[in-house]
């Protein structure tokens, strides 16, 4: 199966806890149908650097943007207690 990942450079390097002024590489593909967020759009945290310069040379292959984070929809998931 060929791999669907793409994979950005992105600043600044921000997520859900986080919001940092380096460049971040992460890979996008799509949560399988096994995870409680399947179909939705995966984001995985590859490596961060100070410059966009050396993100580039480790990671050729990657385009450039700005931040991409989203938070998940949950709203298809119950409001009850875990249990």
């Amino acid at each position: 199966m060929a791999d669907k990942r793409r994979v950005t450079i992105e600043f600044p390097s921000r997520g859900a806890t986080y919001n940092r002024q380096v460049y971040g590489v992460y890979a996008y593909d799509t949560y399988p149908r096994t995870s409680v967020l399947a179909g939705q759009q995966r984001r995985t945290f590859i490596n961060s650097y100070e410059t966009l310069a050396e993100a580039r040379v480790a990671h050729p292959d990657a385009k450039e943007s700005g931040c991409g984070f989203q938070p998940p929809d949950l709203s298809h998931l119950p409001d009850g207690p875990d249990i």
